[in-house]
């Protein structure tokens, strides 16, 4: 926000980090409060920071979100994408905080069986030949 010279970058930034706390939400909440408060300085800053906004929270869910999760837990980001969308869809917030462990157990499980499938199979070509 101080690159792009926009007004009260450090007050919007931290009303921003404690309304990022509330789950899917909270960013575009703060989000509003700091196009409200830019909307009374100028309505371009406030539309140049709304569309900031907006692309900074895809980039975040999309890329950052997905891989240093996915990196923790050992699950490919699709697969924390798709647990947390199932998830949510089934349990609502719970599902979402839910749905990521159960699937990482499920992932590795079915890892774990894959991989003693693929020595089995390579242990009987090696004593076939």
């Amino acid at each position: 926000m101080t690159v792009l010279n926009l007004d009260y970058a450090g007050l919007i930034s931290v009303v921003i980090t404690f309304t990022a706390l509330v789950l899917i939400l909270g960013a575009y909440i703060g989000g509003a409060i700091g196009v409200l408060l830019l909307l009374f300085i100028s309505p371009g800053k406030a539309l140049l920071f709304l569309v900031f906004l907006i692309v900074l929270q895809q980039f975040e869910g999309n890329v950052i979100y997905l891989r240093v999760v996915g990196r923790k837990i050992g699950l490919p980001g699709i697969w924390v994408l798709v647990a947390i969308s199932v998830g949510s869809g089934i349990m609502g917030i719970w599902g979402m905080l839910i749905g990521v462990p159960l699937t990482t157990i499920l992932y590795q499980l079915i890892q774990k069986n894959v991989r003693k499938q693929e020595l089995r199979i390579s242990n009987s070509e090696n004593t076939k030949g």
